[in-house]
C-alpha cells in the first residue's frame, strides 16, 4: 500500500465500478467523489462505509479542493483516475475539468483515463489505452479467498449488455430471445449489466435504456435464476462457465478468452451490424435470433458444438499484458 500516493475518482454509477475501485484501493487510498445526481450515491456510501482505504464524498468543487488541501498538507501526491469512457462526453468533460484544477494544484501529478471496460465494447478506446487489464486486478487478487465465493455457479451464464432507443442492437432489445432465456428449462444464471438494475426505483441520467429494454429487464427480474446486483465479480462467474451467452458490443466475450479452457461463447449480434473486421469473431459462435440460439444449445448438449476458443489466451495477450493482480502498481 502506497503511503505517499492517493487516488481521486469521480463516480457516476453504483455497483458497476466496484471491482475497479477495489483494485485501485489495493495500491493506495481512494477518495470517491460521487455525483449528486447519481441515484446510487447512498448505495456507494453504504458499500464502503467500513473500508479504511476508500472514502466517499459528494462531488463538488468545494469538496475536491478541500480534500486537495488535506492531501497537500500531508505531502501526498494525487492521481485522478477517470473511469468514464473518453469516447463519450462525460469522460471528456471530466478530463478537462480535472486538468483545469491540476494547473493550480501541484499535488495533482496526473489526470488519467483508465476507462471501465475492455476490448470489444464501444466504450473502450483500446487503441489509446494503457493495455493493462485492470478489469482483472481484483479478480486475480481475491481469486482464492473464501470470502468472495459465489453461492450460485452454473455451466451456462447469460450476461446481456444494453443499448439505447436510437440504437437498439443488444440482446436486451430482442423480445423473442429474452422470453426464450427466461423459459430455459436447464440450470443457468443471468447476470444483468449493473446499470440496468437501477431502472426499478431510480432515474439515472446516464442510463439510456429504451422502453422496450426496460420492459425486458423487468421480465428478466422475474426469473429465479437472476443474480442480485450485489454480485459484482462477473469474472468469477465466467471462470466457472462452460457456455457464455452475451452481446457482441460488450467486453464480456473478450474477457472470457482469458480463461483458455474450451468455453463456448455464444454472441448475439444483429445481422446488419456484422463486422468482417472484428478479429474476436474467430472465437465466437454468432447468433442473430432465437432459432439460431436454440440450435447452438442443442448442439452443445449433444456434445456436437465445435469449440472455437482453443488458444484464446494467446489472442487475449495480443491486446493486453498477462493479468497478475499488480496492474495498479504498474499504472502508478
Amino acid at each position: 500500500m502506497s503511503n505517499k500516493l492517493v487516488f481521486f475518482v469521480p463516480y457516476h454509477t453504483g455497483y458497476a465500478h466496484i471491482e475497479l475501485i477495489l483494485s485501485f484501493a489495493s495500491f493506495a487510498d481512494v477518495h470517491l467523489f460521487v455525483y449528486k445526481w447519481n441515484p446510487a450515491q447512498q448505495l456507494v456510501r453504504d458499500y464502503f462505509s467500513r473500508s479504511i482505504h476508500v472514502k466517499v464524498h459528494e462531488f463538488s468543487i468545494d469538496a475536491i479542493l478541500a480534500e486537495l488541501v488535506v492531501q497537500q498538507q500531508q505531502q501526498h501526491r494525487v492521481v485522478v483516475l477517470l473511469t468514464a469512457s473518453i469516447n463519450y462526453s462525460l469522460g471528456q468533460l471530466q478530463f478537462r475539468f480535472f486538468c483545469s484544477i491540476q494547473k493550480n494544484a501541484p499535488s495533482i501529478i496526473d489526470v488519467y483515463s483508465t476507462g471501465h471496460c475492455m476490448y470489444g465494447c464501444q466504450s473502450c478506446a483500446h487503441a489509446y489505452s494503457h493495455r493493462l487489464p485492470i478489469t482483472f486486478t481484483n479478480y486475480i487478487r481475491t481469486k482464492y479467498l473464501s470470502s468472495i465465493n459465489i453461492d450460485k455457479y452454473a455451466d451456462i451464464v447469460i450476461c446481456p449488455s444494453f443499448s439505447s432507443e436510437d440504437a437498439p442492437f443488444s440482446l436486451l432489445s430482442n423480445k423473442e430471445i429474452v422470453e426464450q432465456i427466461v423459459a430455459f428449462p436447464f440450470p443457468h444464471v443471468i447476470k444483468l449489466h449493473p446499470l440496468t438494475y437501477q431502472i426499478k426505483d431510480d432515474d439515472n441520467p446516464m442510463l439510456t435504456l429504451s422502453n422496450l429494454e426496460q420492459e425486458h429487464v423487468h421480465h428478466f427480474l422475474t426469473s429465479k435464476n437472476i443474480l442480485p446486483n450485489t454480485q459484482t465479480n462477473t469474472l468469477k462467474l465466467i471462470e466457472h462457465a462452460r457456455v457464455l451467452i452475451c452481446d457482441s458490443d460488450s467486453s464480456i466475450p473478450f474477457e472470457a478468452l482469458y480463461f483458455n479452457d474450451h468455453k463456448h461463447i455464444l454472441v448475439y449480434e444483429m445481422a446488419e451490424k456484422h463486422d468482417n473486421k472484428d478479429d474476436r469473431q474467430t472465437y465466437f459462435h454468432i447468433f442473430n435470433n432465437a432459432q439460431q440460439l436454440t440450435s447452438l444449445l442443442e448442439r452443445y448438449f449433444a456434445g456436437k458444438l465445435e469449440c472455437k476458443t482453443e488458444n484464446s489466451h494467446k489472442f487475449f495477450l495480443e491486446k493486453y499484458v498477462e493479468p497478475d493482480g499488480k496492474e495498479i502498481e504498474q499504472l502508478a
